[in-house]
């Protein structure tokens, strides 16, 4: 990174028209003085370190072009700004420019590009304003602005894009009286509410809608979604919506990709089932937490649909073939905390993330898995049996969760395999027999492993030596019987050891050939096992991240009637991954 050494812009000539410096690398402050250079109409200081302030007053009267994009300019937007009468492209995002927006601002007439994105902007914006009719795109994100929302960006003729989301706007959307071509409106993450007025849906040309995560309430009426007839993104979720979506009359959207209304609780769907209708093009479908009772029959025909998520509702049931034989593009499907009882078919061969926790689902593991999954989710239901062979044949798995079941048998070898290649691996609390597999015999790459609350014995794999990256360790509550692992001290990023209520015994000695040792735990429990003789001083020593722990939850001391044992000291924690 070089640093700005402003002498050295001293010998520019005052005929210079265009700087261009995006991408240099540089550091440091920036002398102002360059944006008064008479004859200048283009800069471009963009993805910089650069810092400095704007001038308040003397600019370049021919400026057309200026961006200073990604940079650490602060300081407030000066009034003077508003005199680039011929100022087309500007573009102050993600810097640190501070303070309220001036109204000379939104006088300027032939501004297409107004960026203000990502800094720490305040204040209401104006209720009334007098230029901008050329503004194709405004970004006002991820600020600090508060009050309402007026109706005139609504109604600015040339105006394509509107981001203001991720700022602190209340109010209801005031009634929009000359509705506009804009055809993308982002108002997503601020503090709206009311009802949306009905001339919003007058906005035909909308093309992407977002009010997500605010207040809005009031019914939702499919009906009135159908006047945005080229609509392909409506995100609606995180709000107080009401009414009952008829996805018969949605699937009259030919455009619509994405839909997502998760988090309405008074929000549900319907359909007709005697409707011959389908969603063409439909990739996206978020009905989380909506109080969805049962599986529309139209998602049969959704042969576009990858992403689904249905969690958190009260589906009962069964999923049954001809369901899952219609989502063959499926990606992502989540089901987790529904009432679902049986699963019939995997959906499809493309499945990455199959999400179906907390649901009651029995019997054995539906196999043959597809051998596309990365994540897989089951945790928490009433499956029984053994873990079918299938799952060593998953191509490239990343989670796998079959946690709070009551499965049974060996643990398949293939787990702990190079080939299998997890990186979180959560069986715990289930009824898992025999030793341990040797995980990261050929494979290094797990970093959270819980096997706790079954009834594996033996002694540890010492195989997992091996894994340099795991973070979290929990064997606990099993019948594994063997000395204190006094090698996994070698593991550096080992945060989370628990070995409580096994048949370890033994001294516990930290081994002399590791320095430091366990350098990076955080959570220790050896509670509950046969340990005996003098606990080392040293092995609190070396415990040097104890001291830097956060969100420990309960220090227990483990009185012994051991007479001469030091008490050992050991973390309570919680049984989550």
């Amino acid at each position: 990174m070089f640093d700005v050494v402003p002498t050295s812009f001293n010998n520019l000539p005052s005929s210079l028209k265009r700087l261009r410096l995006e991408f240099c690398d540089l550091k440091g402050e920036f002398p102002s003085e360059i944006f008064q250079l008479t004859y200048l109409e283009h800069v471009d200081l963009s993805w910089n370190s650069l810092t400095g302030y704007l001038p308040k007053s003397n600019w370049s009267s021919t400026l057309k072009y200026f961006k200073l994009y990604n940079n650490h300019f602060g300081g407030s937007i000066p009034a003077s700004i508003g005199n680039l009468t011929k100022i087309t492209f500007l573009d102050l995002s993600l810097n640190e420019f501070e303070g309220q927006l001036p109204s000379t601002l939104f006088s300027l007439k032939q501004l297409t590009h107004l960026g203000l994105s990502s800094n720490r902007l305040e204040g209401p914006l104006p209720t009334h304003v007098k230029g901008l009719q050329n503004l194709n795109e405004f970004f006002l994100n991820d600020n600090l602005l508060t009050g309402g929302i007026p109706s005139w960006p609504f109604t600015l003729p040339s105006l394509k894009y509107l981001d203001l989301s991720n700022n602190s706007l209340t109010g209801p959307i005031d009634k929009i009286q000359k509705p506009n071509s804009v055809q993308e409106v982002y108002l997503a993450y601020n503090h709206m509410h009311g009802e949306i007025p009905s001339s919003f849906f007058n906005l035909a040309n909308l093309i992407e809608l977002d009010l997500s995560s605010n207040n809005f309430s009031g019914l939702i009426k499919s009906d009135m979604l159908l006047k945005l007839k080229n609509l392909e993104t409506l995100v609606l979720s995180s709000n107080n919506f009401s009414g009952a979506i008829k996805l018969d009359v949605l699937s009259k959207l030919k455009n619509l990709t994405m839909l997502e209304l998760s988090n309405n609780k008074l929000l549900s769907f319907s359909s007709d089932d005697g409707v011959n209708s389908t969603f063409q093009k439909l990739e996206t479908l978020y009905f989380s937490s909506c109080n969805v009772q049962q599986f529309p029959n139209i998602l049969r025909s959704a042969k576009s649909l990858r992403y689904l998520d249905l969690s958190n509702n009260a589906i009962k049931g069964s999923i049954f073939k001809w369901e899952s034989e219609g989502w063959e593009q499926l990606s992502y499907l989540n089901l987790s905390h529904n009432l679902l009882m049986s699963l019939e078919q995997f959906p499809g061969e493309n499945l990455q993330i199959l999400d179906l926790r907390s649901n009651q689902l029995q019997g054995p593991l539906l196999a043959p898995l597809p051998p596309s999954l990365e994540e897989f989710w089951i945790s928490n239901n009433n499956l029984t049996g053994e873990i079918p062979p299938s799952i060593c044949n998953l191509t490239f798995p990343q989670i796998l969760d079959l946690s709070r079941n009551y499965l049974g048998g060996i643990i398949p070898k293939c787990l702990g395999s190079s080939s299998y290649g997890s990186r979180i691996i959560n069986l715990q609390k289930n009824n898992f027999k025999g030793k341990i597999p040797d995980f990261c015999a050929d494979y290094n790459g797990l970093i959270n492993l819980a096997l706790n609350d079954n009834q594996l014995e033996g002694p540890l794999a010492r195989s997992l030596i091996n894994c340099t990256f795991l973070k979290f360790l929990n064997l606990a509550n099993n019948k594994l019987n063997d000395t204190f692992p006094r090698w996994l001290g070698a593991l550096p990023a080992l945060q989370v050891l628990i070995l409580r209520f096994n048949r370890f015994h033994g001294l516990l000695n930290i081994s002399e050939d590791i320095r430091p040792s366990f350098s990076s735990l955080q959570i220790a429990d050896l509670s509950g096992n046969e340990f005996n003789g003098v606990l080392p001083i040293t092995f609190f020593q070396n415990l040097n991240s104890l001291k830097h722990a956060r969100n420990l939850s309960e220090l227990v001391l483990q009185e012994s009637d051991e007479e001469g044992l030091t008490p050992l000291y050991a973390l309570h924690f919680y049984d989550q991954v």
